[in-house]
């Protein structure tokens, strides 16, 4: 994996779910990254098996038409690969909030402070406005940046161009057309909660060139 450009300094301030999921579309591909537990697989690889996962890995609840990739990126770095590990299960447990328009019990458990407190007020707005989540939404170029006293970073890119917004009463789906907006870089920082890590607070910036060249 090509090493990622330092500095952070434009990475704005945590994006709503509506403006994150705005400007997707369908003619962008997913990364090639290998998936870690509990990612659906899909059609673009076949020998991909979501039953294949770590002993004590959370079960993740998606709708059949809901999938998530996520790249593994491991270092061999046994504590960086344990918290990309639980960051990998806190972007599942996003998505699976976002499918069901509330906070689950997994997102609970992998998000909290400011971080939990954005992305359930983004669950609000869904359930007000009666859409949810389809489609697929990549995550890959994974990099712990910053690790120090039990408070790590992670930066990583999402590619939207698969994943749309759908009315949840009529099951119509909004697909609206890849931009450069449809690919973001973030930032999640990671505190230590008894054995595993936590989100507590997460950054991005839509529309990164670079994560764009990375999918």
């Amino acid at each position: 994996m090509r090493a990622r450009r330092a500095g952070t300094g434009a990475v704005a301030a945590a994006l709503g779910a509506v403006l994150l999921l705005a400007g997707c579309g369908d003619d962008g591909g997913p990364s090639s990254g290998d998936k870690i537990e509990g990612a659906q697989p899909t059609d673009q690889d076949p020998s991909a098996d979501a039953s294949e996962k770590e002993p004590g890995a959370p079960e993740f609840d998606l709708p059949d038409d809901v999938r998530v990739e996520i790249a593994e990126d491991a270092t061999g770095d046994e504590r960086k690969d344990a918290i990309l590990r639980d960051h990998g299960y806190a972007l599942m447990a996003q998505q699976e909030a976002y499918a069901a328009t509330e906070a689950t019990p997994n997102f609970t458990q992998y998000w909290a402070g400011e971080a939990a407190a954005t992305f359930e007020a983004d669950f609000a707005e869904y359930r007000k406005d009666g859409v949810t989540i389809t489609g697929l939404d990549t995550f890959y170029f994974r990099e712990v940046t910053s690790l120090k006293d039990g408070r790590a970073v992670v930066a990583y890119c999402e590619d939207q161009s698969k994943a749309y917004l759908k009315n949840a009463g009529t099951g119509k789906v909004d697909k609206t057309p890849t931009t450069l907006n449809s690919y973001i870089d973030a930032r999640a920082t990671m505190e230590k909660s008894g054995d595993g890590w936590q989100v507590v607070d997460y950054q991005a910036t839509r529309g990164s060139k670079e994560c764009r060249d990375e999918a």
